[in-house]
């Protein structure tokens, strides 16, 4: 039966994102280890942006050389591909783990791999145009943002071109924006709240801040990739009725 909310359920989006990682550990936290955590302490090392981060004089050095900032470009560029790789990863297994298919690692990597190539596309139009909307007094471009926030999924699950998962996006998340702007104020006090534990690690010296903020990154990795792969299952439920059994079809 439809669901007769006609909006993001965000209890169901919580409880279904933590569920679907807390079911699949090293499949959710293992990914978000290697394709963000690690790699984002990796770049920081190479181009000396954890030391810029504390040394102001540092950080003006970093871009009075070409070599750093190309390798600062490259690692942002390398952050970005790999970012829309776990969320595709994630969209693949949070929706068969919803519907209570077996998450295959391989499987679900090998079909994000097929859409790396738009996903790209997708994430680079998406950053233009929520940046330009920024420049028109802000609003504009968290309004961008909110109806955006599923094109990833759309595109995954869908197999729609970047122009349809954008109107698509646009399709589902209407009646629900001010819903994922609160749950998105639930995930920033998650991620301050994680945060915190850094706070001991201050004083214990460069490797403990470096192995905390590996933890940390991991955890919100999960929860933030997860979580966007569960609101796009949501309104699908709130906007089409049933449940995920059309979805996981497509990764049959």
């Amino acid at each position: 039966m439809a669901d007769t909310a006609q909006h993001l359920d965000i209890g169901r989006v919580l409880n279904n994102t933590l569920g679907v990682i807390a079911r699949n550990p090293l499949i959710f936290l293992g990914l978000s280890f290697l394709i963000v955590a690690l790699p984002q302490s990796l770049i920081q090392l190479a181009t000396g942006t954890s030391m810029a981060g504390s040394d102001a004089a540092a950080m003006m050095a970093m871009f009075d050389s070409p070599s750093l900032m190309a390798a600062a470009f490259g690692g942002w560029l390398l952050f970005i591909i790999l970012s829309v790789l776990l969320q595709a990863t994630f969209i693949i297994a949070t929706v068969k783990d919803l519907n209570g298919q077996k998450v295959s690692l391989g499987e679900c990597i090998g079909h994000a791999v097929v859409k790396i190539v738009p996903l790209i596309g997708l994430a680079i139009l998406m950053i233009l145009g929520i940046m330009l909307g920024m420049m028109l007094l802000v609003i504009p471009g968290l309004i961008l943002a909110l109806m955006w926030i599923v094109a990833s999924p759309v595109m995954m699950a869908e197999d729609k071109g970047i122009i349809d998962s954008l109107k698509r996006s646009a399709e589902l998340t209407k009646g629900s924006k001010r819903w994922i702007v609160l749950l998105f104020i639930v995930y920033i006090i998650i991620t301050m709240i994680l945060g915190m534990f850094m706070i001991p690690f201050a004083f214990a010296g460069t490797t403990a801040i470096a192995i905390a903020g590996l933890i940390i990154n991991t955890l919100s990795g999960a929860i933030q990739g997860t979580g966007i792969a569960a609101v796009y299952v949501d309104l699908r439920i709130v906007k089409e009725g049933g449940n995920t059994d059309a979805l996981a079809d497509v990764f049959a």
